[in-house]
């Protein structure tokens, strides 16, 4: 049987990040590996998703890796522009700014969709967990064909998505076969002929989410990050049935211990998101809104 993997790289690195990021990885392995676990003969192609924001440093770091990949056995990279959006406070004038990834999503779903209707696979993988590519699995097994999905752990794993899969895959499960223990740091120092390994990968995409490319370990973050859902939370009950503004949020909502910088916490909310801990919709005037995600 022919696989076909799709890589959602923010939701995968981010998991990585969270499960195992002290290994580096070997992707033609980590394909190998994803074939065989789900039964099939073959890789038809691997195709990869990320997007890159143009001016920040770490980005060239991103490029390198993606190039790097884009060498690998069978692997395509599809890149889209990352924008960034900014929003001055009233009240204190200080200005937020956030990048937001266009199309990878919905490409994802049209890619899927489109092979599996000219039969270019039997099985396809989907390496992520966010709920909002569930159609492309409902999709792919309306026209006949196996749809699994693989996320580290079940770090990050829509309900929705899980459901709507054959199966699930848990890539640390595979990591004897596709990851190789090494220090992040000789990993950086060989980052332009280490042909095995995720090439600096704590900077990779950390340069193009964050302002400080410098903020790599998520370590000293988690408090942080556990402080924004509580007082994200508290927002939601004060609130009742209403929303919780993403700017109002940012800028003016008070928890205690909560750090007041709108920088700081607009980077928390940010590595929230992508993992899938929270979500962002519109609110009823067509504002930014978010909430806490109901289906992780």
């Amino acid at each position: 049987m022919k696989v076909a993997l799709f890589f959602d790289g923010k939701n995968f690195y981010s998991g990585w990040k969270r499960e195992a990021s002290n290994v580096t990885l070997d992707f033609e392995a980590l394909a190998e590996w994803l074939v065989e676990r789900v039964d099939g003969s073959r890789l038809f192609a691997a195709h990869y998703y990320t997007g890159v924001e143009e001016g920040v440093d770490g980005s060239r770091g991103l490029e390198r890796f993606l190039e790097h990949l884009e060498h690998r056995r069978g692997f395509f990279v599809r890149r889209f522009p990352r924008r960034e959006r900014e929003h001055r406070c009233e009240a204190c004038g200080e200005v937020v700014r956030a990048t937001q990834e266009k199309e990878v999503d919905t490409t994802i779903v049209a890619d899927m969709l489109r092979l599996a209707a000219v039969d270019a696979f039997d099985v396809a993988v989907l390496i992520s967990g966010d709920a909002d590519l569930a159609p492309a699995v409902e999709g792919v097994r309306s026209l006949g064909k196996q749809a699994i999905v693989a996320t580290w752990r079940s770090h990050g794993l829509s309900g929705r998505l899980r459901r709507a899969a054959y199966d699930h895959v848990d890539l640390a499960d595979g990591l004897a076969a596709f990851a190789r223990q090494e220090s992040q740091g000789a990993v950086a120092e060989d980052a332009s002929t280490d042909e095995a390994g995720v090439v600096s990968i704590p900077s990779l995409h950390d340069g193009a989410d964050h302002a400080d490319p410098s903020e790599v370990v998520a370590d000293e973050t988690r408090p942080g990050e556990r402080l924004i859902l509580e007082a994200l939370a508290a927002a939601e009950r004060h609130f009742g049935t209403g929303y919780v503004g993403r700017f109002y949020f940012v800028m003016r909502w008070r928890f205690p211990e909560l750090d007041e910088n709108p920088g700081v916490r607009n980077r928390l909310l940010e590595g929230l998101l992508e993992r899938g801990e929270v979500e962002a919709y519109r609110g009823p005037d067509g504002s930014h809104a978010i909430r806490l995600r109901r289906d992780r």
